[in-house]
């Protein structure tokens, strides 16, 4: 397996082409031109020829603009699809939620796996594929065979191979989210569940920069597109209700949104919020100044009645550079949530002093120190002119325990370590750090007791996510009332129906074996908890792998 030293912040704006936006490439045979195998023959390979011109990401939106609009890239059935070599959709002109899906195992009516076809003729050079299917728009066309046309470039940005496909429309709805191992990825130390205040969010974005440095590092692009869900899975490490990271490029090209696939691959640089604040420019800022917070207001799904005023929320965003090309990665949390508001939060404050020499602009960082456990760096702060350095580590977990601590100077390099530093939960502990790999206590006091936690209604993380055989589904009720659960696949058909009953106010826990309503094991893939009760709807995505 390849290794790159490629950071995932590229995503699918790597395999993408990116278009020049002063030039609005004009097909020599358009999409309403094509007519027979020859035609559309030479609208794919116009579309390849064009694709393979591009190797700056940030100019991929505009290109995404072209063959996703009805004109010379679009016309009726004729379109472009964009996929990885093992059928996983990159982009769908036709049906943007195909996007993210494995088409690999589609059959036409004749029982024809399609797309392994397609990919095969791609693999060959190029060439065109007959596929049988009953087309509800048509009438008695069953019998008629359609032609699709397949080949292949490889990106100017990654190396990465791309199929490129024109002339298939056999609907996408036997499509099934892509398998994803979520083991090959580190988690964060500090988990968007673990978000709760302006510490905890920062040490979020960090975790999740390093958890994607280190995985690609390791794996490849390639191998690492292709579990990409992996960062949606709604209660896993990477997304919490309404916390989530997204990046985007320095022109504010949306390159990945871990609540809302369909904001990929567009513009996004002249969002506002209801004030005029342009919050991907300001960002943008903020990142190349170094990272920072951004407060402003936005629409909260979460809230009815805030589409015209926006909920308060607050941002932050970090920069990271890949040859020579620099991109934007963040998350943000509504100040307003009651659900974050509520959780218990543990902390501990340290003061340190690190003494030797050149400690000033000295980035110390703190990680959990745990028996094989790689470690996490999530806490960090710089040194004053006097190796002074203060910074408060918080979770939604305990935190008391053993840390490691590292110093790393301005080019990046470790010049100073440490080993079991005991840090306690509500303490303010003052130390004294040798470059050596010395580490005195010098003093320990109480800090003010956290909030307790209040119970709501509402589901709580299933657990274990992801499962192979059974998971446990909690929820609260603060009321009593009809309450019904029940598990969605994820075209939205509901497979299982667990509680359908009047349930008094309280905590609840059910377990899921994978089966549905007929006691038939279900399928490896994504599923999707809804929660209905008294005042609210709630609902957050399982994953079960066999």
């Amino acid at each position: 397996m390849k290794c790159l030293t490629a950071v995932l912040i590229l995503g699918l704006a790597s395999l993408l082409p990116a278009a020049h936006p002063a030039v609005a490439q004009t097909p020599e045979v358009t999409a309403s031109e094509v007519v027979d195998a020859e035609t559309l023959q030479a609208f794919v390979e116009g579309a390849r020829a064009w694709s393979e011109t591009f190797t700056d990401p940030n100019d991929f939106a505009p290109y995404i603009g072209a063959i996703s609009t009805e004109g010379d890239w679009k016309h009726g059935n004729t379109y472009l699809i964009l996929m990885l070599p093992n059928g996983t959709v990159i982009f769908h002109a036709g049906d943007a939620t195909a996007s993210g899906k494995s088409l690999y195992e589609i059959e036409d009516a004749r029982g024809n796996k399609v797309v392994q076809d397609l990919l095969a003729a791609a693999n060959m050079g190029g060439g065109h594929v007959e596929y049988y299917w009953d087309d509800p728009e048509q009438e008695e066309d069953e019998e008629i065979a359609k032609i699709a046309y397949a080949t292949s470039y490889v990106s100017g940005t990654t190396a990465t191979t791309v199929v490129l496909i024109g002339g298939y429309y056999q609907a996408p709805s036997q499509a099934v989210a892509a398998t994803f191992d979520p083991s090959i990825i580190h988690p964060p130390e500090v988990t968007a569940a673990d978000v709760v205040d302006r510490a905890t969010l920062r040490a979020f974005v960090q975790g999740t920069k390093d958890s994607y440095t280190n995985a690609l590092e390791q794996f490849g692009v390639d191998e690492l597109l292709q579990h990409q869900d992996i960062f949606r899975v709604e209660g896993g490490p990477w997304r919490q209700g309404s916390i989530y990271f997204f990046m985007f490029t320095t022109e504010g090209h949306v390159i990945f949104h871990g609540a809302d696939r369909a904001r990929e691959l567009r513009d996004a640089s002249d969002w506002e919020d209801i004030n005029g604040i342009k919050v991907t420019e300001e960002l943008i800022k903020l990142a190349r100044a170094g990272g920072g917070f951004l407060e402003y207001y936005f629409d909260d799904p979460a809230v009815t009645g805030d589409e015209d005023t926006g909920s308060p929320k607050v941002s932050y965003a970090e920069l990271i550079t890949f040859q020579g090309r620099e991109y934007v990665l963040g998350a943000g949390f509504y100040t307003g949530d009651p659900d974050r508001a509520l959780r218990t939060v543990t902390r501990t404050e340290v003061e340190a002093t690190v003494l030797g020499d050149a400690v000033e602009g000295l980035a110390v960082e703190f990680s959990r120190a745990i028996a094989g456990r790689r470690s996490n760096y999530a806490w960090n702060a710089f040194t004053d002119a006097t190796g002074h350095v203060s910074l408060t580590i918080s979770s939604t977990r305990r935190v008391s325990g053993y840390y490691r601590a590292r110093a790393r100077n301005a080019a990046g390099e470790i010049v100073g370590q440490w080993y079991s530093i005991p840090l306690n939960q509500d303490r303010r502990q003052v130390l004294e750090l040798t470059l050596g790999g010395g580490v005195r206590v010098v003093h320990v006091e109480q800090l003010a007791a956290a909030k307790a936690v209040v119970a709501t209604s509402g589901l709580a993380p299933n657990v274990p996510n992801p499962f192979n055989s059974t998971t446990q589904i909690a929820y609260h009720l603060s009321s009593p009332g009809p309450v019904q659960l029940v598990i969605y696949n994820v075209l939205g058909q509901p497979v299982r129906m667990l509680v359908d009953q009047f349930q008094a106010a309280g905590s609840y826990q059910v377990q899921w074996d994978a089966r549905d309503q007929r006691g038939v094991s279900l399928s490896s893939g994504v599923y999707v908890t809804r929660l209905s009760y008294p005042g609210g709807v709630q609902t957050q995505r399982l994953l079960y792998l066999k």
